[in-house]
């Protein structure tokens, strides 16, 4: 008995043997979903890096959302780009964080200032 002589057994082999087509249009779909929102993800991150650098914000909720962002790249099938975003989310997070608590050079932490 030959084992590729066997129908496929399942929900799943009946699916792919209905509808060969199908699934490509969706797997597409998917990773381009995952791809912008990579995309977003590590502009939000260098955003959030560039705010600090130039003392306009101490928000690490651009930090968050691009790792946020970059969890559902991964998971929609942007492997590489999805933790990459979910890396450079992390170092805008810590570096927001620093920036803000003045333990980066050069860097004077908003609001801590006495000029009275």
């Amino acid at each position: 008995m030959d084992i590729k002589s066997e129908g496929r057994s399942g929900q799943a082999g009946r699916d792919e043997q209905e509808k060969p087509g199908e699934g490509k249009g969706k797997n597409q779909a998917k990773r381009l979903g995952g791809l912008i929102s990579c995309v977003l993800g590590l502009l939000l991150a260098l955003g959030g890096i560039v705010g600090a650098l130039l003392a306009l914000t101490q928000d690490v909720s651009s930090g968050v959302v691009a790792m946020v962002l970059g969890v559902l790249g991964y998971y929609l099938g942007e492997r590489r780009l999805g933790a990459a975003t979910v890396v450079l989310g992390t170092v805008a997070l810590f570096f927001v964080v620093a920036a803000s608590t003045g333990l980066v050079p050069g860097l004077a932490p908003a609001g801590h200032g006495y000029n009275g």
